[in-house]
């Protein structure tokens, strides 16, 4: 894997639970030889949307599950069922780093227990550190400090975090989540936010997002624009608005005066 100058995020997935043409929320940070993969969408189709990335499972070594919902961990399910494989077969070297909140540690550990062979359960938890992540929570990420914390869900027990690039940009990712004033203080000033906006505003009778705890454009939009974000990164989206890059720019715009993107399966973000 080519090292970049800076990170580079790459949109995995970005369609919401129950996606038509999308695969579900994922996306991987690359910066230095290294790889952060945020979230696994809810199948065994993590494998095929890492492939389309040109992304190998064996170059990744941290893996961030922000919550316990099915199209979010299910996906690192069989995704360690591949890091097993690779490790079966001398390809996968050094640990994977794996973080979460506890309800997230506990069930995917609870999920592995029954679904694995016990064999390869045992070999998952040698080449696996499982990191148990708080409000505050630290690590670092090809020489990049990252700092956990809980972005105030009001549906489930939700982790964000916020990478300070050596450079002195800042990445911050709230899940699924939309940006509310639960969580404003702990992106405010950000250079580049991922965070969800599940339809637009003037589409909110017909997708429902209060129903679900999402946000629409046009609520993330605002918050942003106080806040002070300088790049904001929509996803977790529905994916039947025809032109929805186009359609979710046109009202973000109305209320956001920095960057706007809403990007497709498959699309990299240049961090600089």
């Amino acid at each position: 894997m080519t090292e970049q100058a800076h990170p580079r995020l790459t949109l995995v997935g970005t369609g919401s639970a129950f996606p038509r043409s999308s695969y579900n929320a994922c996306s991987a940070i690359s910066f230095k030889g290294e790889i952060w993969l945020t979230d696994a969408g809810g199948g065994n189709g993590i494998i095929r949307a890492l492939a389309a990335c040109g992304i190998d499972p064996a170059q990744i070594h941290h893996l961030m599950i922000t919550h316990t919902h099915t199209d979010h961990i299910l996906g690192a399910v069989w995704f360690m069922r591949a890091i097993i494989n690779l490790a079966r077969e001398g390809r996968y070297e050094g640990k994977l780093h794996f973080y979460g909140n506890h309800d997230v540690v506990s069930g995917f550990l609870t999920i592995c227990r029954i679904t694995l062979l016990e064999s390869h359960f045992k070999l998952m938890c040698s080449i696996v550190d499982f990191h148990t992540v708080r409000t505050d929570t630290h690590t670092t990420f090809a020489d990049t400090a990252v700092e956990f914390f809980d972005v105030g869900s009001e549906n489930v027990a939700q982790t964000g975090f916020i990478m300070r690039i050596p450079s002195g940009t800042t990445f911050a990712c709230l899940g699924d989540e939309a940006l509310t004033r639960s969580n404003l203080d702990y992106v405010r000033g950000t250079d580049f936010l991922l965070c969800g906006a599940f339809c637009r505003y003037a589409d909110r009778e017909r997708f429902k997002p209060y129903e679900k705890h999402h946000y629409t454009v046009r609520d993330v939009a605002m918050l942003a624009e106080q806040a002070q974000v300088r790049n904001l990164i929509l996803y977790h989206s529905e994916d039947t608005t025809p032109d929805r890059a186009h359609a979710y720019t046109a009202e973000a715009e109305k209320y956001f005066g920095g960057n706007i993107f809403v990007p497709s399966d498959t699309d990299v973000i240049d961090i600089v």
